[in-house]
């Protein structure tokens, strides 16, 4: 990770080198030129040689430079995505466009692990390059299952206490672009360079049934994720064409194995030995992609797209391929009315081996292993958008999908196949000319649900309102809410012949979002917002336990209606307050409530261990953010900011693990305006 930021840092200095002479021999162009005539300050067309003018654009752009002070103290909650480490702050903010040259770059860097980078360079229209880099660190949480007093029926060990887990991200993406000239004819190039280091706490059971282990030990990973798109498109009469070839790679490195000693189990047939164990695969894949679209003016627009993708797990041997085809029909009869077709289909065949050889020290043991499902979805769509008047928009759209498996005869809750029929009507209106007005309404059938997740129905509307009743206010209100019901929910059990379809889940989503905006006088603005999410399920549960008071014994327990819930309310107000012409002052506050909940019924109640235990959230979030920017003179300003984000966990799980933390970060910049 360390060269790669040396390398990202040498990019960009190599780049700020180049961009921002260019951007002051522009000014200082600009500068000499002021009273020259206009032609004069062109640049001719270098592609033919003649001495015609090009528009001329002045260059612009900043630069600062400071430091950011960060501190922080218990959890890492409130400080997800920050390492704890004061450094230099540094940003460029740059377009020059010389033509029929163009640059442009923006900077941010405020630390090894927290940086942005976007620069780019354009020649006429033949050439084009864009650059993206993106540097983040994660904290992660180390979760704590040790609970005191009586040990419970499933040892606990930590071989990692205390340690701090995190992933280092690193991203790089590249775009080049070349066209022929004078003939619509275009090759690029697309490179995307993916890596995440750190420490992940890996979480697993060893051990052997009836004598269970729960095991946490922190793991070092190196992940490497490689990807390269090659492709050419050209206008060929009224139809555009385009090729890609596209190849992916992922390298887990070192330590994708891990080993541990399992002690010997009649259940698996499996002799006590070290054996491999939560393995991370080295993967690749490969795929082509065939477009066709004709012309996007007139009455028809047609479009067609073709792919393949083949996927390996060079460490099991399991291979997937698919094959996908999509095809759009856009036609306009008239003005007031537009309509759209879409088909998608997609097949997936996947295989593996028949059977995996797990190699211990000393035992090699041999088991079977199922057949994987294959898939063919296809999927039809039909839209209709018409226009009765100039304020109002009718738009309808209905859509079935098909879903095909096979290969499904070991899988035994798993359908054969599904459909899913959908349909969507939206209205757009304007009554007034400072209202507008939204309305939707969805309505999914399932056939066959694949998942005890997907419903047999769901319902959804939401409603949207902007109101702008002065020019210094402005209303915006947004509602939604979602119904899911589902009944015969499939369990698996044990004794496969006797999992029971039986069982409802019903859940409703709200979602509001209220946003107020004030223009107070030219130099003040106000922003208040309240959002606010609830999300509640009632599923009936079956347990792998057998009912030995029942006659029924080989029957799972079942625990009915149990309760789930989601919710937070987040407050937020937002002030830009423009002091004096050369002193600028803005604030943020905003104040989240959520809580989470989890009630099983007597099947785990009263065990400090449930799962209820573990899902039961109370916490308060508080970010607070103060700037203030002062211009010193025409092109230099001086800016300090402060924020503050206070984590409160208020759930006490009787594990004495609280996650409360607080993070604060002032920031002293000195910024050149050029």
């Amino acid at each position: 990770m360390r060269c790669h930021t040396i390398l990202q840092l040498r990019i960009i200095l190599a780049w700020s080198l180049m961009i921002v002479p260019v951007v002051s021999a522009d000014l200082a162009l600009a500068e000499k030129d002021e009273s020259a005539p206009a032609e004069i300050t062109g640049n001719g067309d270098m592609s033919t040689g003649t001495d015609e003018a090009l528009p001329y654009y002045q260059g612009e752009g900043s630069f600062y430079l400071g430091f950011r002070a960060v501190n922080f103290d218990a959890s890492s909650r409130s400080a997800e995505y920050e390492d704890g480490r004061s450094s230099v702050a540094m940003g460029i903010d740059g377009l020059a466009c010389p033509l029929p040259h163009r640059y442009h770059m923006h900077l941010e860097y405020f630390g090894e692990h927290n940086n942005y980078a976007d620069f780019g360079y354009a020649y006429k229209d033949f050439l084009l390059f864009r650059n993206i880099l993106v540097g983040v660190h994660h904290n992660l949480n180390h979760y704590d299952y040790l609970y005191p007093g009586d040990p419970p029926a499933v040892v606990l060990e930590d071989r990692s206490p205390g340690d701090e887990n995190y992933i280092d991200f690193f991203k790089n993406e590249f775009l080049f672009r070349a066209k022929a000239p004078d003939f619509p004819l275009h090759a690029f190039a697309k490179h995307r360079y993916v890596e995440r280091e750190g420490i992940l706490e890996e979480r697993f059971l060893t051990g052997s049934i009836g004598n269970l282990i729960k095991t946490s030990e922190s793991r070092d990973i190196n992940w490497e994720s490689k990807d390269l798109t090659l492709g050419m498109n050209s206008h060929l009469g009224p139809v555009e064409v385009e090729y890609a070839h596209n190849k992916s790679i992922f390298d887990p490195g070192a330590g994708s194995v891990l080993y541990d000693y399992f002690s010997s189990s009649t259940v698996f047939g499996r002799p006590g030995d070290t054996y491999p164990h939560n393995v991370i695969p080295e993967t690749e894949s490969s795929g082509n992609t065939l477009r066709f679209h004709s012309s996007y003016t007139g009455q028809v627009v047609a479009s067609a797209t073709l792919s393949n993708a083949e996927n390996t797990n060079n460490y099991s041997g399991a291979e997937s391929d698919a094959w996908k085809a999509a095809m759009d029909l856009r036609w306009i009869p008239d003005p007031v009315i537009s309509l759209f077709f879409k088909y998608r289909h997609r097949e997936q065949d996947k295989e593996n081996p028949e059977q995996v050889t797990l190699v211990g020290d000393v035992n090699r043991i041999t088991y079977p292993v199922r057949k994987p499902v294959s898939t063919r979805k296809d999927l039809f769509s039909l839209s209709a958008r018409y226009r009765p008047l100039n304020r109002v928009t009718l738009v309808g759209n209905y859509e079935f999908e098909n879903r095909e498996r096979s290969d499904v005869d070991e899988w035994i809750v798993l359908p054969e196949d599904s459909d899913v029929h959908r349909v969507r009507l939206t209205a757009h209106a304007r009554p007034l000319n400072t209202l507008k007005l939204k309305a939707v309404y969805d309505y999914h059938a399932y056939e066959n649900p694949s998942y005890n997740t997907e419903p047999d129905h769901a319902n959804k509307i939401r409603l949207n309102a902007t109101y702008t009743p002065a020019g210094w206010i402005t209303a915006l209100f947004d509602y939604s809410l979602s119904l899911t019901q589902r009944e015969d929910l499939h369990y698996l059990q044990s004794n496969q012949l006797l999992s029971p379809d039986e069982g409802e889940r019903d859940g409703r989503t709200d979602r509001f979002l209220g946003n107020l905006s004030f223009v107070l006088s030219p130099e003040v603005s106000l922003t208040a917002s309240w959002a606010y999410n609830r999300l509640k399920i009632e599923q009936d549960l079956a347990y792998a336990l057998r009912n030995t008071t029942e006659s029924g014994r080989d029957s799972p327990y079942y625990d009915r209606g149990v309760p789930y819930t989601d919710e937070s309310n987040t407050f937020a107000l937002s002030l830009y307050y423009l002091l004096r012409k050369d002193l600028t002052l803005t604030a943020d506050l905003s104040y989240t409530i959520a809580e989470g909940e989890y009630l099983p019924g007597d099947v785990l109640a009263g065990n400090s261990s449930s799962l209820g235990s573990f899902s039961t959230m109370e916490t308060t979030e508080t970010i607070v953010t103060v700037g203030l920017a002062r211009k010193l003179m025409e092109d230099w300003e001086v800016g300090v900011s402060f924020s503050a984000d206070i984590f409160k966990d208020k759930f006490s799980d009787g594990t004495g693990d609280h996650r409360d933390g607080d993070l604060y970060i002032t920031t002293f910049t000195v910024k050149r305006y050029f």
